[in-house]
């Protein structure tokens, strides 16, 4: 079954601007969402995306982590991806237990040291490179920096 493409006129949330918009299935089901669903136009999608990019680089930026540079398209992406790595980084962080003190400043070292070499990172693509980093990369890491720490 092959349903056909319909056009529709639907206006932005936003900034009431009138643009159209192509639909799959029923005219039925297609009228239900050109009425109830919230339609931003391109304008206000990127406008969003910006300001959210923004938002998170200012927090990134008062952390210590530096601007990034890449593509128009790039900046925004990475801002989001780096934001979730350092959330990913500080979970790690937070859910750690240790059994003394001295391992317990030996890992904060190690933490500090892998967020120093990740505050060298201004470049957009590395960051995008980086996406598929879980927290058992970032663990894995941090044990690495640790051992090398605790050999000194």
């Amino acid at each position: 079954m092959t349903d056909d493409i319909s056009t529709y006129s639907v206006k932005c949330r936003t900034c009431r601007t009138r643009f159209t918009v192509h639909l799959f299935g029923s005219h039925e089901k297609n009228l239900f969402l050109v009425d109830k669903k919230d339609w931003y136009c391109e304008a206000c999608k990127q406008e969003y995306a910006r300001q959210q990019a923004a938002k998170l680089a200012g927090a990134q930026e008062s952390s210590g982590f530096p601007a990034l540079q890449g593509t128009p398209k790039q900046v925004p992406w990475a801002e989001k991806l780096r934001a979730e790595l350092i959330n990913k980084l500080d979970y790690l962080q937070k859910t750690l237990k240790f059994e003394d003190e001295s391992q317990k400043a030996l890992s904060a070292m190690a933490f500090d040291q892998f967020r120093d070499a990740w505050r060298e990172k201004a470049d957009a693509k590395w960051w995008i490179d980086q996406r598929r980093m879980t927290v058992r990369d970032i663990s894995r890491r941090v044990a690495e920096i640790s051992a090398a720490l605790e050999k000194r």
